[in-house]
């Protein structure tokens, strides 16, 4: 074996002159297949054994070479890869995991909402009874007093709105600004529904019944147009269901306007030195503790139409702080800073 290195070596330095010595040697197997007798090696099959991998001028490789082996020890070296290149991946798909983790965890954490008080507005019903008889109106009332609770807004009868209109004239001059002032004070009316017409046929040949509703909101001092209905009746059903269509309309208009302007209530009468009664009670949803500004008035900003689009209020000019719940219509203010309240002030949590 050594003789046959050596003999290769000096072949390197002088290939010509001893290629016909060096074939007649034993040549060293290739790393594929046994080589016969007599087999000589080329110039670049030389540089590839002695250069490019100079492990393979070993002839123990050759010699000792097990093809089976090698097979079972690439098997191995590529399944051995396969796990590797299989835990890279899952190690990195966890990192990317955790770094969209860290990004991402404020945008998919909920966001609790800041909970706001819920302060429930007025909505009052009067009826014409010069153009209204009796009947009609007395149902009429009791379909809307079932049809604004159930929407979760504050019903106000019309007797106690025409008991407090009774210390005024305005109901006698038929004042319809002067009755919406009044009752936007007290008790506290923020949406004013005065019936003027109800017409409802009673005898079973078909009719058409007839309405007319004027609807003021109290706070802008803004007169809605007018809702007039008309529909067929044939039978008793017909009537109730008039009646809760015109409820249910009025109300409907009422929860449209009502974020025009913040809600608000009135201070009424003076109970005791910087302190006074206003129109809102725990049914409104005010509890001891409530702050409300004092503001004296505001701009109604109207749209391209003429209606009401938004409210700027003015400054405010102090604060008052609930000191005590009354009833659900009533509750004791006290003066918390600034000027005290009049009957027009707007008082806004």
């Amino acid at each position: 074996m050594k003789r046959v290195i050596v003999t290769i070596v000096s072949c390197m330095m002088m290939v010509s002159a001893c290629s016909e010595k060096s074939s007649k040697l034993v040549s060293l197997p290739d790393i594929t297949t046994e080589s016969k007798e007599g087999r000589s090696f080329s110039s670049a099959e030389i540089r590839q054994m002695f250069v490019d991998q100079p492990w393979l001028a070993s002839g123990d490789y050759f010699l000792k070479r097990d093809p089976q082996k090698e097979s079972i020890f690439l098997v191995e070296l590529f399944a051995d890869a396969g796990e590797r290149a299989k835990t890279e991946a899952t190690q990195q798909e966890k990192r990317i995991a955790r770094l969209e983790e860290a990004v991402f965890k404020k945008e998919t954490t909920p966001i609790t909402p800041i909970q706001r008080p819920q302060y429930r507005k007025k909505i009052g019903f009067l009826i014409d009874y010069q153009h209204v008889n009796l009947k009609d109106g007395e149902a009429f009332l009791k379909i809307a007093r079932e049809v604004t609770t159930t929407k979760g807004a504050i019903y106000v009868d019309h007797h106690k709105i025409k008991e407090v209109l009774s210390k005024t004239d305005c109901l006698e001059k038929r004042d319809l600004a002067c009755v919406s002032r009044v009752s936007g004070i007290y008790p506290g009316v923020r949406f004013l529904n005065v019936v003027e017409l109800l017409s409802i046929p009673t005898s079973t040949k078909q009719q058409n019944a007839k309405a007319r509703v004027s609807i003021v909101d109290t706070g802008l001092s803004y007169r809605h147009p007018s809702l007039e209905v008309e529909m067929p009746i044939k039978a008793e059903a017909d009537r109730q269901e008039f009646m809760k269509l015109i409820a249910e309309k009025l109300v409907e208009v009422s929860f449209e306007n009502q974020n025009i302007m913040p809600w608000f209530c009135h201070a009424f009468s003076q109970e005791s030195h910087n302190r006074w009664f206003i129109s809102a009670g725990s049914a409104s949803g005010l509890k001891e503790g409530d702050v409300l500004k004092i503001i004296p008035g505001g701009k109604v900003v109207n749209s391209p139409t003429g209606t009401p689009a938004a409210w700027l209020p003015a400054e405010s000019k102090g604060t008052v702080k609930v000191e005590r719940i009354v009833n659900e219509e009533l509750a004791i203010v006290s003066l918390a800073s600034g000027s005290a309240p009049t009957l027009e002030d707007y008082l806004i949590p």
